[in-house]
């Protein structure tokens, strides 16, 4: 039975164990697991060790369910509660803003930040993050 593509994951935040526990999710439900790791980019050699190792993107499909993770976050302190956020693969910037306006409940002007990845909390403080490929 193959699974359909999915238009959202679920996404874990890490404090540098990222790897490890995808890891382990691989073994315990199986899966295709694809890492690109802060050496994998073109200034990684520049880092030290430490950040050399620290993911960027984790992913993790199975039958079951599609997971992404990292270790970098905003402010580099993950607690129970902030480390869980439901990622909504976008087709465009434009339906990606409409989902913006949804979610916090309002209106803003056109939103066209080119960045791939926005972080948007809704009235009942569950985390989102909404991206564009």
């Amino acid at each position: 039975m193959t699974r359909p593509v999915s238009a959202f994951a679920v996404h874990l935040s890490f404090n540098g164990n990222c790897r490890q526990a995808f890891d382990y999710y691989r073994n315990c439900f199986g899966g295709a697991l694809r890492v690109q790791t802060l050496a994998d980019t073109p200034h990684g050699n520049e880092m030290d060790e430490d950040m050399r190792n620290a993911v960027v993107w984790a992913t993790l499909e199975n039958e079951y369910f599609k997971l992404v993770g990292t270790d970098l976050t905003e402010d580099g302190s993950i607690i129970s509660g902030n480390n869980v956020s439901i990622l909504v693969e976008c087709p465009s910037f434009t339906e990606r803003t409409r989902l913006i306006n949804k979610l916090i409940n309002r209106n803003i002007c056109a939103f066209e930040y080119n960045n791939p990845l926005i972080n948007v909390v809704d009235m009942y403080r569950v985390c989102w993050i909404l991206s564009v490929h």
